[in-house]
């Protein structure tokens, strides 16, 4: 397994941060990699785009395969801040990234009230069968920063 580069997941924080700043989303950011470069980087605009299925992991898969006019991902690994959601890991499978590192758990947002399904990647992963490499607790206490930021907001929404 390639060595996690906390850059990339830095990156994913940034982006969520700005975009809570804005109220345009929860706070979640995305970036996907591939071959040491950045494919994209987005965060959630559930709010923004009026769009429940507009989650920061959804949006940086759309923004990459548009940059490179495929929907295949093959090899790209995806840094999440927050352990994707079902619908989520679904996308991430379907464009063959090949790895996901994310920072906080599924239970850690659903304890700040989003409408969260439990049920893991890992579960999803074995279910499924997928050949998707799950690298949980990247950059947690940064990731964990960012879940308190968006608390001390007082526009922050929760869906």
């Amino acid at each position: 397994m390639n060595t996690p580069n906390p850059h990339f997941m830095r990156a994913a924080i940034e982006a969520a941060r700005e975009s809570v700043s804005l109220g345009a989303g929860g706070p979640f950011g995305a970036c996907i990699v591939r071959d040491g470069a950045i494919l994209s980087v987005s965060s959630n605009h559930v709010l923004a785009h009026h769009d429940p299925t507009a989650h920061a992991e959804v949006c940086a898969i759309r923004q990459a395969c548009r940059s490179l006019q495929t929907h295949l991902l093959e090899g790209a690994e995806i840094y999440s801040t927050t352990e994707p959601c079902p619908m989520c890991f679904a996308s991430i499978h379907w464009a063959r990234c090949r790895r996901i590192y994310y920072g906080t758990g599924i239970a850690d947002v659903a304890a700040l009230g989003f409408n969260e399904m439990e049920l893991s990647n890992f579960q999803m992963r074995d279910l499924g069968k997928s050949p998707v490499e799950i690298v949980p607790d990247f950059l947690r206490d940064e990731c964990l920063e960012l879940l308190r930021f968006w608390e001390s907001l007082a526009h922050r929404r929760t869906y």
